[in-house]
């Protein structure tokens, strides 16, 4: 009964009362005699939830009231006001406006809310009690909406007792318990150890570190308190270890502690590592908090690829919510000139193509920080899009790629250059100093003398640049995937095939010799079509070889045989495709041309597996929409045709589980962003990464070319080095033109 009854009680609403003259006093006098005190007996307190006990308001008015007893709040009625034990007290950060219905609420000022029991009290951000109202506790989480008086606020999140203005004596408030990731299931195969520490980790906060020592954030030549800056609780809870320390790197480089006068940094972590998440958690961190206890940036610029707009745009929402922070996308609709008239809008998102058509617009509006994703498109100093950004105001520019040196060391230069000019002295200073020495020691004959110059060289700029660049591997989130195996499947050329490699060589050395030269990168790019497979280069629209073969016999009969099977690597995805369809995996085929895409789509078609494909032509608003579908367990799709330069970067495809790389890059850069696709943050499965070579072509060429580009960031970055770096003539006229026969 006494249960009942106390649960019917708990759903009304306790009110402010006053009790008559005398009753106060009452209440404070012993209990010696009961007959006498006010207080009543535990037997007569029973009573009372048995039936209502009726007292008089201010007007005179008899009202209903329930009194549930508190063994350890006390609840203390004194003339129109309530104690209430601060012990339980729970804080959370809130946002207020005037009530209205609009759809896209105006929010005019910062609040606190504090909440004991039901009893909640709302506070202006310097600790004004601004309304008091009765709430039901167990509805108050993060994005919940509620009016109070003339108010109406929203919750933000839960704060603890160091973010409270004049609550010194506050208790802090235990953290929530860390949130899993979608990988989570992965964890099980942990130590127990790394484990416990991971999560003992990820639920204490992470602090910035202070900057007394930096003067160039002395502000008006005044020494301050310097205020604590924190991430808050519900993005460090989500963050891994390499995240926490990769902000905390951010901060420092941002204000100037890792090198004096300098603010920009390079986070070229490898792909899958999380970079984005890093990144809206220090952009979320610098608008709400400060050293100096003011927000240390008002408005940030994200100029990313086009394809990643919505994915920047849908990363802020996952991670914070729109409630938090609302991103102002630029596209057809949305326009730089508008960014300002919401007050709340602090964040951007432009396309680096956009960036370049809204100029003029941009230039109007003071960012104080820049962030550059997928920044190797920066490694060009001469582009419009690098000349804009350089020459912007801004000083503090973060770069984010996770190929930071992709062909040679003046790119490597150029986008140092860019977050810190001047760092490395000018263009021609960096070339005589540091690349000369160390290209010249990467030579097969080179002598002991320069091979030692250009080690010192090499450890030299690492060391220097080590400070603003922070770079860590795939083997960092190991432990947290699933296993991934990549496997390089040579492929043998077909009787077709080879005879007309072999003949567009043969021509091409005989025009050569008669002073009648063609491009190299026009041989090599129809060279590379014959290893896909003949029908390629039958399409090719090339006078120069077209009018070669016109007249023979030969090559006509290989065009009648090419068209009617398939050769090559084609047999092999076909035999895999064939496998795949026994299964319930999806894969994602890559391929740099679209005709190539073209063909294996008529592969698709005979095979009976259905299929999407994301190449240029595909719009920006419907890659979301294709990638979204892809990677749901509802849609039928096996396979996933995707264009290297149209979406080999920042996509997330973890709904398949086999990719294959159907032809090479000369950059090794471009092929590792492909690579990268499918083994990421959200993959359930065993990853499987084929690349498919043409065995004695130029598709190995190209291959060991990459080996050795990939080399010479690693001299740089890590500091090992291996092979040779530059294509000689002998090299472009011999060794990558000439067919090796394949040995049985």
């Amino acid at each position: 009964m006494y249960r009942n009854n106390q649960s019917k009680i708990m759903k009304g609403t306790l009110t402010c009362r006053q009790f008559p003259k005398g009753n106060l006093e009452n209440m404070n006098k012993s209990s010696e005699n009961p007959e006498q005190s006010s207080i009543r007996s535990t037997a007569k307190i029973l009573n009372l939830f048995k039936k209502p006990v009726k007292y008089c308001n201010e007007e005179g008015q008899k009202e209903d009231v329930s009194i549930k007893k508190h063994e350890d709040n006390a609840l203390n009625v004194k003339e129109n006001s309530f104690v209430i034990d601060n012990s339980n007290k729970i804080i959370f950060h809130v946002v207020m406006g005037k009530k209205s219905t609009r759809k896209h609420k105006k929010w005019e000022d910062d609040g606190i809310l504090e909440v004991t029991g039901k009893y909640a009290i709302l506070k202006d951000t310097e600790g004004h009690i601004i309304h008091r109202t009765t709430v039901k506790p167990e509805s108050l989480v993060e994005g919940f909406r509620m009016y109070m008086d003339n108010k109406e606020i929203e919750i933000i999140d839960r704060a603890t007792s160091k973010c409270l203005p004049n609550e010194s004596s506050q208790k802090p408030i235990p953290e929530p318990p860390a949130k899993k990731f979608k990988s989570s299931s992965s964890k099980s195969c942990l130590p127990l150890g790394s484990l416990y520490t991971e999560l003992k980790l990820r639920c204490d906060p992470l602090v910035m570190p202070s900057i007394n020592l930096s003067k160039d954030w002395v502000e008006n030549g005044t020494s301050e308190n310097e205020k604590e800056v924190s991430v808050d609780t519900c993005l460090v809870n989500v963050l891994r270890p390499h995240q926490r320390r990769g902000i905390v790197f951010l901060y420092k480089c941002i204000m100037g502690l890792n090198t004096p006068n300098y603010f920009g940094a390079i986070l070229a972590d490898e792909m899958g590592l999380g970079k984005t998440l890093q990144c809206i958690a220090f952009i979320w961190t610098l608008l709400k908090k400060g050293p100096y206890g003011h927000p240390t940036v008002k408005n940030v610029l994200i100029v990313t690829p086009s394809s990643l707009c919505n994915n920047w745009n849908k990363e802020f929402k996952h991670w914070l919510g729109f409630h938090r922070i609302s991103p102002y996308v630029v596209n057809a609709k949305n326009k730089p000139k508008d960014f300002k008239k919401q007050i709340r809008n602090s964040v951007m998102i432009i396309s680096y193509d956009m960036l370049i058509r809204c100029q003029e617009e941009i230039e109007q509006i003071v960012f104080d920080l820049i962030i550059c994703d997928e920044g190797h498109r920066l490694k060009n100093n001469d582009i419009k899009v690098a000349k804009i950004l350089k020459n912007s105001n801004c000083k503090r520019k973060i770069l984010l790629t996770g190929t930071p040196m992709q062909n040679d060391l003046q790119e490597f230069f150029s986008l140092i250059d860019f977050v810190n000019p001047g760092i490395l002295g000018s263009n021609h200073e960096f070339k005589n100093y540091y690349e000369n020495p160390i290209v010249a020691s990467r030579c097969p004959n080179a002598s002991y003398d320069v091979v030692s110059l250009g080690t010192e060289r090499a450890s030299e700029l690492h060391e220097k640049t080590k400070s603003f660049i922070l770079r860590r591997t795939q083997e960092t989130i190991n432990e947290y995937l699933p296993s991934k195996h990549e496997l390089i499947i040579f492929c043998r050329l077909s009787n077709e095939q080879e005879s007309l490699y072999s003949h567009v060589t043969d021509i091409w050395f005989n025009k050569s010799i008669l002073n009648n030269s063609v491009p190299h990168l026009t041989i090599i790019t129809t060279l590379k079509k014959i290893c896909n497979h003949p029908e390629l280069f039958y399409n090719e629209k090339n006078e120069f070889l077209q009018s070669d073969f016109k007249n023979s016999s030969k090559i006509s009969n290989i065009k009648d045989v090419s068209k009617k099977s398939y050769c090559g690597k084609i047999s092999v995805v076909q035999a895999l495709m064939r496998n795949l369809r026994k299964t319930d995996e999806k894969l994602v085929l890559i391929s740099y041309y679209t005709q190539t895409l073209d063909l294996l789509e008529t592969v698709c078609n005979a095979e009976g597996l259905q299929f999407l494909r994301l190449d240029g032509s595909t719009s920006s608003s419907a890659r979301s929409k294709i990638v979204e579908r892809f990677n749901s367990k509802c849609d039928n799709s096996k396979v996933f045709l995707l264009s290297a330069k149209a979406g080999g970067v920042g996509l997330n495809l973890p709904g398949a589980s086999r990719l294959i790389l159907f032809d090479s890059d000369w950059n090794p850069a471009s092929d590792s962003q492909a690579m990268a696709r499918i083994w990421r943050d959200g993959q359930k499965k065993d990853v499987y990464i084929i690349r498919l070579l043409t065995t004695g072509t130029i598709e190995e060429k190209i291959f060991q070319r990459q080996i050795n580009k990939a080399s010479l960031s690693e001299t740089v970055v890590n500091l090992n080095c291996i092979a040779s770096l530059k294509l000689s003539t002998s090299e472009l006229k011999v060794r990558l033109f000439t067919h090796v026969l394949n040995i049985q």
